[in-house]
């Protein structure tokens, strides 16, 4: 799997260095082995980056455009090709919101605290790679109702690597909402990061709907810092790649801040999906709740693992985190590993997950009554996904994600009629 990958060049003298470290610590990080837990179950072991080259600036912002017209009313719009920031329509942003590109940041350089969580091998290469990095700022007291949508599209070109990078920054106080749209690929690799900066009192709501070609793989990272009496509230939705893997590490740093964190997944053929999540609680008084909810048929599999991390000092933090998996087919397998790590007394925390299939009395009932098998099992994988729905902290997103989920439902249905 290792090879060797030049830094990618251009911009402030501020990201060439983070770029150059990156490259170098690639010499000293383990390379990623299904050996490691954090890699347990993953197919990593069938990743040749040898056959991936970093993807080239695009000539034109043809490809890809519109992608993100399907949100209604959006507050600004970026379109990305290949991590490659080809165009902004900002509109309308409120005045206190800036979309900026490195180059445009200054000698200062990134806004804010860098991130959390820990590095790894791919992590090191995402930064030695990206092309540059993009900047949403929201000032201190400034509201944003309405979304500011990020449409990225890979090119369907064979051995591309492509690593878009996004920060969000919200100052005291600062509210916004921020939907990722991500489509496209071909045999491509992407390895995506987006960074979430919460000062105390600001509120975020995110959505991120991944698309890509069943040949590509997608390993998307997102790492937040919430403070003092500060939310974030993430909902990703997984239907293409190959291999579709996303890890949300969420560092709640304030006392009375919270985490929401919602994941829906729906695999077919041999897809792999897999979602890693973080809920770490650094702080007293602070809550988190997560539910991940996916369904996989064929020879699809589905790996759910997830961490609550209570840190000394945290008192009576409170923590959820529920995984729920249907499984449509006897070569299907779905793999669940809740995990709790305490360092405090006085906290609440509860775990638990579920792997089985459609229920029979369900499916009998409907059948029953004149509905054909296929659009039973349509409705039963529907209902299973309709809770988690209705919790979509973007109501302007629901056309796009609804959209998306029932075209992927109804490819499900009919491959399950058909067999």
């Amino acid at each position: 799997m290792t090879t060797t990958f030049a830094p990618a060049a251009g911009g402030p003298a501020w990201l060439e260095v983070i770029r150059r470290d990156a490259a170098l610590r690639l010499n000293e990080l383990p390379v990623p082995s299904a050996t490691e837990e954090r890699w347990r179950y993953s197919p990593i072991n069938d990743l040749d980056l040898a056959t991936f080259t970093p993807a080239v600036a695009p000539r034109s912002a043809g490809a890809g455009a519109g992608a993100g017209a399907t949100v209604a009313d959006a507050a600004a719009l970026v379109t990305m090709l290949d991590g490659f920031v080809v165009s902004v329509e900002t509109a309308g942003l409120p005045t206190g919101v800036t979309i900026r590109l490195a180059n445009e940041l200054g000698a200062d350089g990134i806004p804010g605290a860098f991130g959390s969580g820990e590095e790894d091998y791919l992590s090191a290469l995402h930064h030695a790679l990206a092309p540059s990095l993009l900047v949403i700022d929201v000032a201190a007291g400034v509201t944003v109702e309405e979304p500011i949508v990020l449409a990225s599209s890979v090119s369907a070109t064979d051995g591309i690597l492509t690593a878009p990078w996004v920060r969000v920054v919200l100052g005291r106080g600062a509210s916004a909402a921020i939907v990722e749209l991500v489509t496209g690929g071909a045999r491509t690799l992407t390895l995506s990061r987006t960074e979430f900066d919460l000062a105390d009192g600001a509120r975020l709501r995110h959505v991120a709907l991944q698309e890509t070609s069943e040949d590509a793989w997608h390993l998307a990272r997102q790492v937040a810092v919430v403070g003092r009496d500060a939310s974030i509230t993430s909902f990703s939705v997984g239907l293409g790649a190959a291999y579709d893997r996303i890890e949300t590490d969420v560092a709640v740093t304030g006392r009375g801040g919270s985490s929401t964190l919602r994941n829906l997944y729906l695999g077919t053929g041999t897809q792999v999906h897999d979602v890693r999540t973080l809920q770490d609680h650094a702080a007293d008084h602070t809550t988190s709740d997560l539910l991940c909810k996916g369904a996989v048929a064929d020879s699809a599999r589905s790996i759910y693992t997830g961490t609550i991390r209570i840190r000394n000092g945290a008192v009576r933090s409170d923590a959820a985190q529920t995984n729920h998996n249907l499984v449509l087919g006897e070569h299907a397998q779905a793999d669940s590993v809740p995990n709790l790590d305490i360092n405090e007394n006085d906290v609440r925390c509860s775990h638990g997950s579920t792997v089985g299939p459609v229920d029979e009395d369900q499916r009998y009932y409907l059948e029953s009554r004149g509905i054909a098998p296929e659009v039973a099992e349509r409705l039963l994988i529907s209902g299973f996904f309709a809770d988690a729905l209705e919790q979509l902290p973007i109501p302007s997103a629901m056309g796009v994600v609804a959209r998306a989920l029932a075209a992927r439902l109804a490819h499900l249905t009919a491959g399950l009629d058909d067999a």
